[in-house]
């Protein structure tokens, strides 16, 4: 098990400050205004641990940056026999450390009695209890990355599709009007023959023309793409302006990355050469092509022209059928392209739906063991605690998108967007923005079918990819008993909250739990009745470190180390550190925390005279 071995801080409030600690219990004491909640939030700042709701993660980081100034703190873990140095100054945007580890479980003075008020924060907590959640989360975000790059490409494809098809509906309307122009081909080809042989001869040519144009078309889309591609290509091609070794600090050990790096700009300047000498062979073919085109055209106009001289109206006949037939071409080779590429977004659509199959597979077994975690704390803390867990119960975070998404549209989406997301889940509306089943929504939302249609069609304007991947997040419920009944923790007092929370907190056991100041608004048959058992049923390789002003907790919790922290009003020290049995310890216990000696004693004999006997 990870503990943390040692804490240092140079400059700002504690600045010289060299704590070391140990497993077991580890008491912080001391006046107030010496540094302890400071320690603790220097601690959670270092190894980046983050708060429970967004509000006192902010106000801890505040906290700490305040108290560390310019300065850096270091904290040094054990796992094992290995030591990993972990260390942060405030322009740190993360910690930099020796290697990875297990963040502790911190909670500060509010978080206690605030932790159960919040959905999110009760969640996190919970999870605190599943385990390593690392390989999890990163097979999370791989597979919401591959969701909306699939969708945008899917979406990409049917809008071009849909763009093939209004151009495939005129096929209809050429039709309609070669026919109508057939008559009057028909009876050019009798009226004379050398005409009828040269209309022969230009309607081979007319076909080769429609062919050639269909080619250079071809050649066109595939010239665009690819300067697409190349473009895009570019814009990420220029090499990191990576800064030389220091001279003073010896052999360079980036070599080998500093190779894979001109390696990687090696490559992509030959994807990007290919990729060039791919536009210049299909400009310079478009151009062949193109060329041909217009010795044909310059031969058809030819043939035009002797047609009209032998009967008079005959070319402007010929012309017309010869551009009707080279547009339906165009339009026949497009459609063959239309359903090439539906079939690729069919392919697309299934990749997506295994990407999503994955993704809900994930989040399923997340929410199985959360499940199986609330199931082992209730049979420890039950019956007097209840956890209860139910399947993707906060909607907050799709309703938010979907407003997103409707804002602007003149839709009620503040009535709107709560009841779509708590009715469908982000992989029905993206389902039924694919298949356009305004129906579902209409249902699902209780609004009429026109409005349903109004909400998929701006729904489906919107970023798909993003909000079929809107985590939305198992609800988790804490709950007291209280007389015959279960009460929910916000129906609770303060003081009732922190009696729901603490013993939960108490028990991590596989992780270093840290808590400013856990007696705040409990009582102290609370404290010896729970909190202290909790502690000393604790395996002896495992970390608490608790600031606290009760003498309860480091006396009857039996501390392993108890650290006194003082001040001179412009720095924080350490004025004592050893086992709570030394006397320099039970000194600053009886002076700091009893009221010394005088009161200490008074309390022991007025105990002493009033017990029951």
């Amino acid at each position: 098990m990870t503990i943390i071995e040692r804490v240092q801080v140079e400059e700002g409030f504690l600045d010289g400050l060299d704590v070391v600690l140990v497993p077991g219990l580890n008491a912080l004491i001391g006046a107030r205004g010496t540094g302890k909640t400071s320690l603790i939030e220097l601690i959670r700042f270092c190894l980046d641990v983050r708060g429970y709701t967004a509000e006192t993660g902010k106000r801890s980081r505040d906290h700490a940056l305040s108290v560390l100034g310019a300065g850096q703190v270091t904290v040094t873990l054990l796992d094992g026999k290995e030591r990993i140095i972990v260390t942060r100054t405030a322009n740190d945007t993360e910690p930099r450390a020796s290697g990875s580890f297990i963040k502790p479980i911190i909670f500060s003075q509010t978080e206690i009695e605030s932790v159960g008020l919040q959905p999110g924060a009760r969640l996190q907590l919970l999870d605190s209890f599943t385990g390593d959640r690392r390989g999890s989360d990163a097979a999370e975000a791989e597979a919401v990355s591959v969701v909306r790059s699939l969708t945008a490409e899917v979406e990409a494809l049917r809008r071009e599709i849909d763009e093939f098809g209004l151009q495939i509906a005129g096929l209809t309307a050429i039709d309609q009007q070669i026919a109508e122009l057939a008559p009057a081909e028909q009876q050019l080809a009798r009226v004379s023959t050398d005409a009828g042989e040269k209309k022969k001869s230009l309607d081979v040519i007319s076909g080769t023309i429609a062919s050639t144009s269909v080619a250079a078309t071809a050649i066109e889309r595939f010239k665009q793409a690819v300067a697409r591609w190349r473009a895009s290509l570019v814009t990420i091609s220029a090499a990191p302006a990576v800064e030389a070794w220091p001279a003073t600090a010896g052999k360079d050990p980036l070599s080998p990355a500093r190779e894979s790096i001109q390696r990687a700009h090696s490559h992509i300047q030959s994807a990007l050469d290919e990729l060039g000498r791919a536009e210049t062979e299909s400009t310079k073919l478009g151009r062949d092509v193109g060329g041909r085109k217009i010795a044909l055209e310059e031969q058809a106009r030819q043939l035009r022209k002797e047609i009209e001289t032998l009967q008079a109206g005959a070319g402007n006949i010929v012309r017309q059928g010869q551009q009707l037939r080279e547009r339906k071409a165009q339009l026949e080779s497009l459609r063959t392209l239309s359903a090439e590429r539906s079939r690729i977004l069919g392919a697309l659509v299934e990749r997506r739906g295994r990407a999503l199959d994955r993704l809900d597979a994930i989040r399923e077994d997340r929410f199985k063991a959360r499940t199986a975690a609330a199931a082992k704390l209730n049979l420890i803390l039950g019956p007097k605690i209840r956890i209860l867990v139910g399947r993707a119960g906060q909607f907050d975070a799709l309703a938010a998108s979907i407003a997103d998404t409707l804002r602007g549209s003149g839709l009620r989406y503040n009535d709107l967007a709560p009841a779509l997301a708590s009715r469908m889940s982000p992989r029905e509306l993206l389902e039924a923005a694919d298949t356009n089943d305004f129906n579902l929504i209409a249902e699902a939302a209780d609004i009429s079918k026109d409005r349903a249609a109004r909400t998929l069609a701006q729904l489906k304007e919107a970023d798909l990819g993003t909000l079929a991947t809107v985590p939305v997040e198992d609800r988790v419920e804490f709950q007291l008993l209280d007389g015959p009944d279960y009460k929910d923790i916000s129906e609770l007092s303060t003081g009732q909250r922190c009696t729901v929370v603490l013993p939960l907190v108490l028990r991590h056991t596989e992780r270093v739990l840290i808590v400013d100041q856990p007696e705040d608004h409990i009582d102290n048959a609370f404290i010896t009745d729970t909190l202290i058992r909790s502690v000393l049923a604790r395996e002896t390789n495992s970390q608490i470190i608790f600031s606290t002003h009760n003498a309860n907790i480091p006396v009857l919790g039996n501390a392993d180390r108890v650290i006194q922290l003082g001040s001179d009003g412009r720095r924080g020290f350490t004025l004592v550190a050893a086992a709570l049995d030394e006397s320099p310890v039970v000194s600053a216990i009886t002076s700091v925390m009893e009221g010394g000696v005088d009161a200490f004693e008074r309390r022991a004999s007025f105990y002493g005279r009033h017990r029951k006997r």
